[in-house]
């Protein structure tokens, strides 16, 4: 049997993070350029069509009356969506690699095992995409031939919808989780490897995954109190100079330069958190499923 532990592969993300701070730190910091450099193209060729778009596209129900709001900020809207896929793809590679002991290193480049995660993002949304359709079209006839029959039942076809959609997209990308790590450590992109190395192996591996963002969660509620008190103390120190509440969705405006930065850097690095929570697991399931003769590895010599 396949030595894994759910609560132990839980744990690989946060060892990671204490062994390797460095490591997040570059992560984190590969995030914010990212971000900002997203944020400053949309605000510096974006202008008033994007703007428009961001406002009142979801106020129309007519379709038409959407793609005209998109089509002038179309091309500023693809151009930052190409930037955080390259990004993305960059920063999950040398996730991987520094997991897998690849990289002793935190190392960004954009070659081969960047362009089959980028590939892999692009295939994710299309299957996403699909399921979409496919659930919500297939669900919504029988929505409308049961409430010929009865309304009760439409009704519940009507609820049911998302959740069902909600099941599909989770229960596809447990079973499909392990493609990444396949594409940069065997230099393929195989979904059916993926496929047939976690079945059976579901429940283990959807625990392991929800056990680690539960005490992410955690974590980042306690981090954020501390900030909070520090922000309350600060605000208290320089008579006010420091809003007070300044995490606080409503004061990060575009007048306020300061709750701008701040909130980037604190996505920043919950990205940079995340990032390894996330891999540790799949990775140890890797070695489980996918290659059992492979001990799980230690984390690697500590490098920024």
């Amino acid at each position: 049997m396949p030595n894994f532990s759910p609560t132990d592969a839980a744990f690989v993300g946060f060892r990671f993070v204490k062994e390797r701070p460095g490591a997040v730190a570059a992560w984190a910091g590969a995030f914010f350029v990212c971000n900002v450099l997203s944020e400053w193209i949309a605000l510096l060729f974006g202008g008033d069509a994007l703007r428009n778009f961001q406002q009142n596209a979801g106020n129309l129900d007519d379709l038409r009356a959407v793609f005209s709001l998109f089509l002038p900020a179309a091309p500023v809207v693809f151009t930052v969506l190409l930037i955080s896929l390259i990004f993305f793809s960059v920063i999950i590679a040398s996730g991987l690699r520094s997991f897998l002991g690849i990289d002793s290193h935190v190392r960004f480049y954009f070659a081969k095992d960047e362009l089959r995660i980028a590939l892999l993002i692009v295939l994710f949304w299309a299957l996403y995409f699909f399921l979409l359709v496919v659930i919500f079209m297939g669900l919504g006839i029988i929505s409308n031939i049961s409430d010929v029959f009865s309304p009760f039942i439409g009704g519940f076809f009507v609820w049911v919808t998302p959740m069902a959609l909600f099941a599909a997209v989770v229960f596809v990308n447990i079973r499909l989780s392990l493609v990444p790590i396949i594409a940069v450590d065997r230099k393929r992109i195989d979904p059916r490897e993926s496929w047939v190395s976690t079945r059976g192996h579901f429940w283990p591996l959807a625990g392991a995954l929800v056990l680690s963002l539960i005490l992410l969660i955690v974590m980042g509620f306690l981090a954020f109190m501390i900030v909070a008190a520090v922000n309350d103390i600060l605000t208290a120190s320089t008579h006010g100079i420091v809003p007070k509440d300044l995490l606080l969705v409503k004061q990060a405006d575009e007048s306020s330069l300061l709750a701008l930065v701040l909130g980037q850097v604190l996505a920043s690095l919950s990205w940079g958190a995340l990032l390894p929570v996330i891999l540790g697991p799949l990775v140890r399931a890797y070695q489980a499923y996918d290659a059992p003769d492979a001990p799980p590895a230690p984390v690697p010599p500590v490098h920024a």
